[in-house]
């Protein structure tokens, strides 16, 4: 499973290393090892900053629903086959001889399919990693009984629903509890989807708050509100989550 930053890259890297392979022995085929070593060297290089992208998107905006899902994923699949093609097959060509200006636009996306199908799987391990689906979102419910935690050299098992909000810290996330502070190897995102569609909700890229220890929300302000916990602490949305703060208290609004 991918939980960190640091997983993501592992993930990533081993990807495309194994795809510079298959590129290089795909390559081979045409009869010429510079252009074997050029299909292992700059697709796999275009792949890794495509994908990355691609992931970017996946973590701002996931639609819910099997349809939305799909066609963002064949959308995203097919755009970063085009840029790899466009980029790869002209450096590939000019090798081999050809003018670039006399070779028509389908020689240019030569193999295009084979792209799309690269930027699929990696799109498919990618969501499956990260403990997405195809299926809607509100199928989702969360299996998290306990958070096993460590203070110093002592480990403790907290009950998710005393947790008051889950604030992202680089790798690790802190999970404040009102009166204690944990922090725990994960992303925010991770922890977005293992609590799935009880009490927590996300109010900000880097913000999940506990709608049970809610006070009130005050705002709006040019779209964000101000969260107040039981703790005393005050959150800050952001205006992307405008309607979800909007229906979390609707009475306090």
């Amino acid at each position: 499973m991918i939980r960190s930053t640091r997983d993501f890259w592992i993930f990533h890297s081993v990807f495309w290393a194994l795809a510079a392979i298959a590129l290089f022995l795909y390559g081979l085929t045409y009869g010429h090892v510079r252009v074997a070593i050029v299909r292992n060297l700059y697709n796999p290089l275009v792949g890794l900053a495509c994908s990355y992208l691609i992931r970017a998107v996946y973590e701002s905006r996931f639609p819910a629903g099997i349809g939305n899902r799909l066609l963002l994923i064949g959308a995203l699949s097919i755009l970063g086959a085009l840029i790899s093609a466009l980029i790869v097959n002209p450096i590939t060509f000019g090798m081999l001889g050809y003018k670039l200006g006399d070779m028509p636009l389908r020689s240019l996306l030569q193999d295009g399919l084979y792209y799309v199908l690269l930027y699929l799987l990696w799109s498919l391990l990618y969501l499956q990693l990260t403990g997405r689906s195809f299926a809607s979102s509100s199928r989702v419910t969360s299996a998290v009984e306990s958070i096993t935690v460590t203070k110093g050299s002592q480990v403790f098992k907290l009950d998710p629903a005393n947790v008051s909000c889950i604030k992202a810290s680089g790798d690790y996330v802190e999970l404040c509890t009102g009166g204690e502070s944990y922090l725990k190897h994960g992303t925010i995102s991770f922890y977005e989807r293992a609590l799935g569609k009880g009490p927590f909700v996300r109010v900000h890229r880097s913000i999940i708050v506990n709608r049970d220890k809610i006070v009130s929300v005050a705002g709006p302000t040019k779209g964000q509100y101000w969260i107040k916990l039981q703790s005393g602490e005050e959150i800050r949305s952001s205006r992307r989550y405008q309607e979800v703060v909007e229906s979390l208290t609707p009475e306090a609004l």
